[in-house]
């Protein structure tokens, strides 16, 4: 029952959620991965930003209730995400935030924002004890929802 409101500056399109002790935990991307929105292996999880970089205000929910999409939302998904080490980071490439979370397995629900004008594009993160399946919950023109998800992604190098 938390909620956080912290800024990150995201790079390559990319918003990470990962376990700290990973030894490498970003994910390279298919190109299934980059259609569908989403590059996921057990430990770590990346989604493709609507902005190719900048600053963001990113709102972490902890065992919070999960209301419906917002219409505000552009794209969202929902993916299991376990955690197996209390330290989490929401990251991109250059740089992060770090949460210690109890260890469990849990649903991650990410949703993207568009941004008006100068405004700083949102990002909510939702975290919440149980299981999940693999759902892009709202999707803009960009993700293709058709077809079966790559669910094995390999570590970038």
């Amino acid at each position: 029952m938390a909620k956080l409101t912290v800024g990150l500056y995201l790079s390559y399109s990319q918003f990470c959620v990962f376990i700290s002790s990973l030894p490498q935990p970003y994910n390279d991307w298919s190109d299934r991965n980059y259609s569908q929105g989403f590059s996921w292996r057990p430990g770590s999880a990346s989604f493709r930003a609507l902005v190719e970089e900048g600053d963001h205000e990113i709102t972490i929910f902890i065992e919070e209730a999960v209301p419906e999409v917002s219409s505000d939302v552009i794209r969202a998904f929902r993916v299991p995400f376990d955690v197996s080490d209390s330290n989490v980071e929401l990251a991109s490439i250059s740089g992060s935030v770090p949460l210690e979370l109890p260890i469990g397995t849990y649903t991650l629900q990410v949703e993207f924002f568009g941004s008006m004008g100068e405004e700083v594009p949102r990002i909510n993160v939702r975290l919440n004890k149980g299981g999940t399946a693999f759902l892009i919950l709202k999707a803009d023109a960009e993700i293709e929802q058709e077809g079966d998800f790559d669910l094995e992604a390999s570590p970038a190098t």
